[in-house]
């Protein structure tokens, strides 16, 4: 389910990357994934893209709280990646309509541990009280829109979730069709594992040749013949 709430997020807004594939393969500490392509490479980013990154990252904290009524730490990695993403967009790329064009602390990367301590902070309290005010309402406004999405498709996204515990893995094509038609269109089962050499791939195996009986021992059922007097 959790996986599935970031599928439909991602597809439902505009300004995401195209999902590429949803596994739920557990990886290390990771129980699944959600994993999306650009089109072409990225040489900065935008407000709206990073908006939507918000709120497909909150989808699958929404979607874990819609179905079992309750909440877990499985979207711990969720919320330190989006606060990071909405602290950027305050802090350093000036993309706060209330705070400005004004890049607030020395983001200057430290080599050595500890490096948040060593950060010089050159604003004052009340400055950090509206940062935290701003990054708080751009998380609560994504998780909001994220949240609408959800609910108006809330059949989508428990056919979503059945199909990959079903399948284990949806392609992104697979997600979207659900998405945009409601349906889902199985996988087609290979028709063989190794074909043979040369051969297209789908084509059926040769029917190999019946093994011929193993001739039959005097005496009976495959026993030694009796010895002679």
């Amino acid at each position: 389910w959790h996986e599935a709430g970031h599928a439909i997020v991602n597809v439902l807004l505009n300004h995401t990357h195209p999902l590429h594939t949803v596994p739920i393969i557990p990886r290390g500490q990771s129980l699944g994934s959600t994993m999306s392509l650009p089109k072409q490479d990225i040489l900065s980013r935008r407000r709206k893209e990073m908006l939507d990154d918000i709120a497909m990252i909150m989808g699958g904290r929404i979607a874990e709280e819609i179905v079992s009524q309750d909440i877990s730490t499985g979207a711990a990695m969720d919320i330190q990646q989006g606060t990071k993403i909405a602290r950027a967009m305050v802090c350093e790329y000036g993309m706060s309509d209330k705070l400005g064009m004004v890049q607030y602390g020395d983001h200057d990367e430290y080599v050595f541990l500890g490096r948040e301590m060593g950060r010089s902070k050159v604003y004052s309290e009340d400055t950090a009280r509206e940062i935290d005010a701003e990054i708080k309402r751009i998380i609560d406004e994504q998780y909001k829109i994220a949240k609408d999405l959800i609910m108006q498709n809330i059949d989508k996204l428990e056919l979503i979730a059945k199909s990959l515990l079903e399948y284990e893995t949806l392609e992104g094509s697979q997600v979207e069709e659900i998405v945009r038609t409601g349906k889902f269109t199985p996988p087609t089962p290979p028709t063989n594992v190794d074909p043979p050499h040369g051969a297209p791939a789908g084509t059926p195996l040769p029917e190999m040749p019946a093994k011929p009986a193993p001739p039959k021992l005097p005496g009976g059922l495959g026993n030694p013949a009796p010895a002679p007097v």
